[in-house]
């Protein structure tokens, strides 16, 4: 799996447009449209290296209403389907958490596995009886398969939420530059911090070698963040920063203005480049 960030400057009032553009890919899991001269974000991934360059190259820079585009390779993922709020006591959470995975099965993902992959995107909430239907499998076959992919880590579920009902109102990107062999240090920091959302280790685009979102009650909550990190990393330098205007697409989902799911496309870093 390859992934990247992909940055665009969008035409006076095109953001919009381009934005749901983006979203309408199966290989874009997230888009965002911001403050700032780069107005629009998106986070993709790909099945292969050339799918993942004809995303960048070709695809969707010709996409209408952009001014400017820019890009970076995604290296690393320190956080990104892992966010927690602390809303549950360590009781629940030992409730709710499997065991770690492990298997000593090898397995390749096929295209059955696909199936499921964006069955379980429409609706993670399936029986098996109901999954099998989806995807044209017997039920024992479904259920045995599942359990496949989870035993060895391939599948997991994760439940998400409008941030509005948490009063996690604001979104912010920030990008760092970390010298040196300290960048995976501040990436796995940064993953224990409770605002970030999203951290990766990025190349390519500039100066800048981790991209991190973050979820904030209110703007001003990022200074002590900010202040928090430099005071632990003070070789880190924060080049950018924005603020997310409106969220279109999170993980599959398409967004309404109040940031409740309305549409799912699910990601699928398999379909071909249209």
């Amino acid at each position: 799996m390859k992934a990247a960030l992909f940055e665009a400057e969008c035409e006076p009032g095109a953001a919009p447009s381009v934005a749901n553009q983006f979203a309408l890919r199966p290989q874009v899991f997230s888009v965002n449209i911001t403050t700032g001269k780069d107005n629009l974000y998106a986070l993709l991934v790909a099945a292969d290296q050339p799918l993942l360059s004809a995303l960048l190259v070709d695809t969707l820079p010709a996409t209408a209403g952009i001014r400017r585009v820019q890009s970076a390779l995604i290296t690393q993922l320190f956080s990104g389907t892992r966010w927690r709020l602390g809303g549950l006591s360590s009781g629940q959470v030992r409730a709710v958490t499997h065991d770690p995975a492990q298997t000593s099965e090898v397995h390749e993902f096929d295209e059955f596995d696909r199936d499921l992959f964006l069955a379980l995107q429409r609706d993670a909430r399936l029986s098996f009886r109901d999954i099998a239907a989806a995807v044209g499998r017997s039920e024992p076959t479904v259920r045995r398969r599942v359990g496949l992919l989870t035993r060895s880590g391939l599948l997991a579920f994760r439940t998400d939420f409008a941030r509005v009902e948490a009063g996690w109102l604001t979104g912010v990107t920030l990008k760092l530059r970390v010298t040196g062999s300290a960048a995976a240090a501040v990436g796995r920091t940064l993953v224990h911090y409770p605002e970030t959302r999203f951290c990766v280790a990025i190349i390519g685009g500039g100066p800048a070698n981790l991209f991190v979102t973050m979820q904030l009650h209110k703007v001003s909550d990022l200074d002590p963040v900010i202040h928090r990190l430099l005071a632990e990393y003070p070789g880190v330098a924060v080049l950018d920063t924005r603020v997310v205007l409106r969220s279109v697409k999170s993980w599959g989902r398409l967004l309404g203005p109040d940031g409740r799911a309305q549409q799912v496309v699910p990601v699928d870093l398999w379909a071909p480049v249209g």
